[in-house]
């Protein structure tokens, strides 16, 4: 087994130490729109007052990615929501950096109140992608009750969707990073396909639930068939 580092940290203070070139890939699901509507009283609905708060994270969203690429040899690949989109599109053109966007389609999407459901999530690749496959992947929520790897984070990412990205973004025997590693899908398809991972969340809950996710994964090789 190649490469393994775990940090409880703050993501933007680990990858302003890593070295320029360290890493072979980043592959990672950013904490994106985690704000919330907020009313001044109890109710759901059409309430006037209505306001949506948003956490200091997103007003600095895209402040991880030039270090990211510094970090990366290859490719920098990342989730985002549809509306962060132009804004990280225009960064790639200042940049001068390639750009591929893939998706991660939903069978069984989580109904909404009003309106169509979001069936997909968007993901950007900066620089080309080593791998082959298709641009997309169809795959399913892990849902608690349902899916044996579910683990109640909020925002989960199935192991088989981030197999499929590590698969396209590098190669057997390379080093993946993940700076917002969360409960640690991105390790654990990493590790399951031969690669060496570094992984970074600041959240002591999450960490512990990683931590553990990423020992299981180094006593069942292979976990899963790539895609």
């Amino acid at each position: 087994m190649g490469r393994i580092e775990l940090y409880q940290e703050d993501a933007l203070e680990v990858l302003a130490r890593l070295r320029t070139g360290s890493v072979d890939a980043v592959i990672t699901d950013p904490p994106y729109g985690t704000g919330a509507w907020k009313r001044p009283e109890p109710g759901q609905g059409g309430n006037p007052y209505a306001h949506k708060v948003v956490e200091p994270w997103d007003a600095f969203s895209l402040a991880w990615l030039p270090e990211a690429l510094r970090v990366a040899r290859g490719p920098v690949v990342f989730f985002l929501p549809q509306d962060r989109l132009l804004e990280a599109l225009l960064f790639a053109r200042e940049k001068g950096v390639s750009h591929r966007l893939l998706f991660w389609a939903k069978p069984d999407p989580r109904p909404r109140p009003q309106g169509p459901v979001y069936a997909f999530e968007p993901v950007l690749a900066l620089r080309p992608l080593p791998g082959k496959g298709k641009d997309y992947f169809l795959a399913s929520s892990p849902r608690p009750g349902r899916d044996g790897e579910a683990t109640g984070h909020p925002h989960q990412k199935p192991v088989r969707v981030m197999a499929w990205l590590v698969e396209l973004a590098s190669r057997p025997g390379e080093v993946v990073l993940d700076p917002f590693m969360g409960s640690g899908s991105t390790g654990a398809a990493a590790l399951a396909l031969g690669r060496g991972f570094v992984g970074v969340e600041r959240e002591r809950r999450w960490f512990a639930v990683a931590e553990e996710r990423l020992r299981a994964a180094l006593s069942q090789s292979p976990l899963l068939e790539a895609p």
